[in-house]
C-alpha cells in the first residue's frame, strides 16, 4: 500500500516553517550568535562551524583587546570578535561573512593577498593598514596561522592595533627632540649673551677711564652679539611661521645677482676670520620675481653653513641660468658629509656633524628649503665625506600664479 500523500496545505506550511528557521539561523550566524557560516562558492555552499561556543577559549577570545578572526583560505571572515569589529568601526554582522579585503586600505590589499597565500603553508606576521568605517586608516599587525575547522583549511588571525605604540613612539621622539632643542638653544643663546655681558662690562669700565677707543670697540662687539641673538630668535619665529603656514612672500622683480653679491659681501669678514676666501661668479642683469629678504636669508644660511664647515678652504658662489630657471651654487671644500645625510640635513634641528663640535640650532637648512619651496623651487646637496659640499638652489625666474 503506497504512503498517503500529505495535503498540499500541510506541505506548504512545513516549507514556510523551514524557510523561517533557515532565515533565523542565517540571521543568527550573521550576528555572531551561532558559530557557523554558510559560504557560497564555485563548488556550492559550504558550512563552516566553530565547535564549543561556550568553551572557555571562546570567552577568552571575546575578552582580549586584540582583534581575533577566523578566515577561509580566500580571506572571507568566518568569525571575528567584538574587538576587531570595534577596531574597524563596524557591527559584527557587517564584518562576518565579508571578504577581508573590504576592511583593508586599498594601498595594502595586494600585500594582504600575498600574506594570505603565505599563511596557508605556515605562520606569518606583517604590518599593514585597515580602513575604518569613517575612512581613517589603522596601522595594525597581522599574525596568521593555518588551522583546520571541521577538517576544512582555514586561517586564524590576531590583529593588533599599533596606533597606541606609534603614538607613544612619536611622543617619545617629540620629547627627545624638544629636550635636545632646549639644550642646544640654551647653549646657542647663552654664548652671545655671555659675550654681550662681557663687552658691555668692558665698555662700562673703559668709559669710566675715558678710554673711548676701547669702549667703541667693545660697543661694536656688543652690538654684533645682540644681532646674533636677534637672528637666533628670528629663526625660531620662522620655524613657528612655517609650521603654521604663515610664511608669506612679498614677490617683486629683483636683481638676483645683486642679492647674491650683497650676501657674499656681508660674509667676507666672517669668512676671513675662518681662514676662507669667497669667490663669486654672477652674470649681470639676471632678474627674477621673488621675495628679496627671504632669498637673501636663504643664501645667507648657505654661506653660513659653508663658512662653518669649510675648514678655512675657499668657498665658491655662482649663478647660472638654464632656460627659465636660475641655479645658485654654494660650494665649500671642507669636511663634507656622508651620502645618507644629504636629505636629513634639511629637517628641523638636524646637522651633518655633532653639535658638540659645531654650534647652531640645526634650523638654517630647514628654513632655506622652506623658503625655496615657497618660491616654487628646490634645493639639494651633493657631497661625500672629506670632499666638501655643494648646495644647489633652483629658482623659477617668474613663478607663475604666485602673488
Amino acid at each position: 500500500m503506497s504512503a498517503q500523500r500529505k495535503p498540499v496545505r500541510i506541505e506548504v506550511d512545513e516549507l514556510r516553517r523551514r524557510l523561517q528557521e533557515a532565515e533565523e539561523t542565517l540571521d543568527a550566524i550573521r550576528s555572531g550568535q551561532v558559530d557557523a557560516l554558510v559560504v557560497s562558492g564555485s563548488e556550492g555552499e559550504k558550512v563552516f562551524t566553530l565547535r564549543g561556543a561556550e568553551h572557555p577559549y571562546r570567552m577568552l577570545v571575546e575578552s582580549i583587546n586584540e582583534g581575533a578572526a577566523t578566515l577561509s583560505p580566500d580571506g572571507t571572515v568566518l568569525y571575528c570578535n567584538l574587538a576587531l569589529a570595534r577596531m574597524v568601526q563596524r557591527p559584527l554582522q557587517h564584518v562576518i561573512g565579508k571578504p577581508l579585503q573590504e576592511l583593508v586600505a586599498s594601498a595594502s590589499r595586494q600585500e594582504v593577498r600575498d600574506l594570505l597565500a603565505q599563511a596557508s603553508s605556515g605562520a606569518v606576521r606583517a604590518e599593514t593598514q585597515l580602513i575604518a568605517a569613517d575612512g581613517s586608516s589603522i596601522q595594525v599587525q597581522f599574525s596568521l596561522n593555518p588551522v583546520a575547522i571541521d577538517e576544512q583549511p582555514a586561517l586564524a588571525a590576531i590583529v593588533t592595533d599599533l596606533s597606541e605604540r606609534i603614538d607613544r613612539e612619536r611622543a617619545e621622539e617629540a620629547v627627545h627632540t624638544r629636550d635636545e632643542f632646549i639644550t642646544v638653544a640654551s647653549h646657542e643663546l647663552r654664548t652671545p649673551l655671555s659675550a654681550l655681558a662681557l663687552e658691555l662690562g668692558i665698555a662700562e669700565s673703559t668709559l669710566a677711564r675715558q678710554d673711548r677707543e676701547r669702549s667703541a670697540r667693545a660697543i661694536v662687539k656688543a652690538r654684533n652679539q645682540a644681532r646674533r641673538i636677534t637672528e637666533l630668535i628670528d629663526r625660531l619665529l620662522d620655524v613657528s611661521r612655517i609650521a603654521g603656514g604663515r610664511l608669506k612672500l612679498e614677490l617683486e622683480e629683483h636683481d638676483l645677482g645683486e642679492i647674491i653679491r650683497g650676501a657674499v659681501e656681508r660674509f667676507a669678514d666672517q669668512a676671513e676670520q675662518a681662514g676662507s676666501t669667497l669667490r663669486v661668479i654672477v652674470p649681470p642683469g639676471v632678474t627674477a620675481r621673488l621675495d628679496r629678504s627671504r632669498i637673501d636669508q636663504a643664501i645667507s644660511n648657505l654661506l653660513s653653513n659653508a663658512v662653518k664647515y669649510g675648514e678655512g678652504n675657499p668657498i665658491e658662489v655662482a649663478l647660472e641660468i638654464r632656460g627659465d630657471t636660475a641655479m645658485i651654487h654654494v660650494r665649500d671644500h671642507g669636511i663634507g658629509m656622508d651620502s645618507e645625510d644629504l636629505e636629513r640635513i634639511f629637517d628641523r634641528f638636524e646637522r651633518s656633524s655633532s653639535s658638540r663640535n659645531f654650534g647652531g640650532l640645526g634650523l638654517g637648512l630647514y628654513i632655506t628649503r622652506q623658503i625655496v619651496l615657497q618660491h616654487g623651487g628646490s634645493v639639494r646637496a651633493e657631497s661625500s665625506r672629506g670632499a666638501g659640499a655643494e648646495f644647489i638652489v633652483e629658482l623659477p625666474l617668474d613663478p607663475a600664479g604666485r602673488k
